[in-house]
């Protein structure tokens, strides 16, 4: 049996910024990554785990997800000027690009793609890749790729008020054809989650149909803007129930878990977030939560939602039909 977790970084995907000024983008900055491994190092946490090297990813795993044209265009980012970079960037929705950009982008996913390796070949057991450009604003070809794939997600939505407003984001859209019931939204009404909520939508939405769908890997976009402090999330979520929700995860898939960061922009939270998610991976014990209670109204009502529109689809919510 496979032993061990892998860390994966490369300070190389630090060497980019925001070049000119831009509210909604200035708070993805690089320090994001160092403070990230900065402080598993002070706490002695990356010494424990397997460095695995970053590679580049290879044009024809790009375009597994993302179209020829889409791909051409950002290969031309390395040559352009700053006003260019900065109408390229206004093509697409809150992210902005730089000279370094694309190379980086090339390190993120072939990092990503060496941890699934390094799990799947069952040379450790579990790792986190900590990389940079974050992917979840990427532009892919399509959104639902693969019908064997079960996707959930909870983020701030606030009756679709919140960034992208996307109706595809509310708990109704359950998937399309074979994919149908794989698409599991948990959207978030309101500000100010705490650790209660999050571990209520564990307990009784992704617990249950994950452990019924019974995945061969577990992957994780890790976005800690979820996080206290957090100024895009707004959530208050602490970095010990990262530790929980990491470990409630690890029974699935035989542990074969690979975890790879998103957002997360309050450096201090952001950091501890991450040492408690490796020292999950690594097996320490989960520190004790304390003042926990059940979830608030809104919350109770997203998952009460999402329960029910996915009560044709999974057997541990039938009788919810």
């Amino acid at each position: 049996m496979a032993s061990g977790s892998a860390l994966i970084f490369d300070e190389e995907m630090s060497d980019y910024k925001l070049l000119w000024t831009d509210p909604v983008c200035e708070i993805e900055v690089p320090e994001r990554l160092t403070v990230s491994y900065e402080a598993l190092k002070a706490r002695g946490v990356a010494e424990r785990c397997k460095q695995v090297p970053v590679r580049l990813a290879t044009e024809q795993e790009i375009l597994l997800a993302h179209s020829e044209e889409y791909l051409e265009a950002v290969k031309q980012t390395p040559k352009m000027s700053v006003e260019e970079l900065k109408a390229f960037s206004k093509q697409y929705n809150d992210v902005y690009f730089h000279q370094n950009i694309y190379h980086c982008a090339t390190m993120a996913v072939g990092a990503t793609l060496q941890l699934v390796d390094s799990v799947m070949k069952r040379e450790v057991r579990n790792g986190m890749a900590l990389v940079r450009p974050p992917g979840h604003h990427s532009q892919p070809l399509n959104v639902y790729l693969f019908p064997s794939v079960l996707y959930f997600s909870w983020h701030r939505y606030e009756h679709r008020k919140f960034w992208p407003n996307l109706p595809e984001s509310d708990y109704t859209s359950v998937g399309k054809d074979k994919g149908s019931g794989l698409n599991v939204n948990l959207p978030w009404n309101k500000v100010g989650m705490t650790n209660s909520d999050y571990l209520a939508a564990f307990f009784h939405v992704l617990l249950p149909v994950a452990y019924e769908f019974d995945p061969e890997l577990v992957l994780v976009s890790a976005g800690f803007d979820s996080a206290i402090g957090d100024p895009e999330g707004e959530m208050c979520a602490l970095p010990e129930t990262f530790a929980h929700l990491t470990q409630l995860l690890m029974p699935l898939a035989a542990g074969k878990m690979c975890v790879v960061l998103e957002g997360g922009y309050n450096l201090t939270s952001l950091a501890q977030s991450v040492c408690q998610t490796v020292q999950s991976l690594l097996g320490d014990p989960a520190p004790q939560l304390s003042g926990l209670t059940g979830p608030c109204e809104s919350a109770l009502e997203s998952i009460q939602n999402v329960r029910s529109a996915h009560s044709s689809y999974w057997s541990c919510f039938k009788h919810l039909g």
